[in-house]
């Protein structure tokens, strides 16, 4: 898919740009190790003594599947710092989460932490799962009554209103998402003033991993514009308003 040429304006957008243009896999550019593809990741391991791997998703994603051996050290959670410094700083440590948004903010921390080699898998499990890497379930705690995590949509329901005559704008997100978060209320003024024209659904991708998987998104925030059931346009990372409406308006 072609990436849309932002109308950029001013100097403050490009500021803010750089800083948070997208919850995507970022290279680590401090560490020794680096950010390397699923199969460097899996022949490091492989070839590491009691390998470090610090699985940085939610416990929820953790159980779902996670690299054997991994320890769950949720970065988002309120104990990261003190459960990331029992690795041992002088050792190599392997981290990643769904995408690569989390493990990229957690080696930076690791770096300021310390820790001399980091290793940090490269589209995190989403790339993992595309390589038919293997994946453990066990040793995972079952959620308590009324936490069990939300079903996504099937892809029957995703393609259901995709049938629509409108204009249909999907928007792929996390809750940790900066960007996501940011561009969030601009897409429901959009859904407001344009219901007319377009549909606009939000999917979050832990939710709804079957369709994000399909699809091959892989950078948050991800826009989607349908057509009579195909893709006329997309957007990755923080899209202004504008250029939404824009789109929307050429199709």
């Amino acid at each position: 898919m072609k990436k849309n040429k932002f109308k950029i304006a001013g100097i403050l957008f490009l500021v803010l740009t750089a800083a948070f243009t997208s919850c995507k896999q970022g290279a680590n550019q401090n560490g020794v190790g680096g950010t390397i593809s699923a199969d460097e990741f899996e022949k490091k391991l492989a070839a590491t003594e009691n390998a470090q791997i610090a699985d940085v998703r939610t416990p929820g994603e953790y159980s779902e599947g996670h690299i054997k051996n991994a320890l769950n050290i949720n970065w988002n959670g309120d104990s990261f710092e003190a459960d990331i410094q029992k690795m041992d700083k002088n050792k190599p440590v392997f981290v990643y989460c769904l995408s690569g948004g989390r493990s990229s903010s957690a080696v930076s921390k690791m770096v300021a932490l310390g820790f001399k080699e980091i290793y940090e898998l490269d589209g995190g499990m989403r790339a993992w799962y595309n390589g038919n890497k293997p994946v453990d379930t066990g040793n995972a705690a079952p959620a308590a009554p009324g936490q069990e995590k939300p079903q996504g949509m099937s892809l029957t329901e995703y393609e259901k209103i995709l049938s629509t005559d409108k204009l249909v704008l999907v928007d792929f997100n996390a809750v940790w998402c900066a960007p996501c978060k940011q561009m969030s209320p601009w897409l429901d003024e959009i859904a407001a003033d344009m219901k007319d024209k377009v549909v606009v659904l939000k999917l979050d991708v832990e939710e709804n991993k079957q369709i994000a998987d399909m699809l091959q998104v892989e950078n948050l925030p991800t826009l989607l514009l349908y057509k009579n059931g195909k893709v006329v346009w997309n957007g990755e990372g923080l899209t202004l308003k504008d250029v939404i409406v824009d789109a929307i308006n050429k199709n």
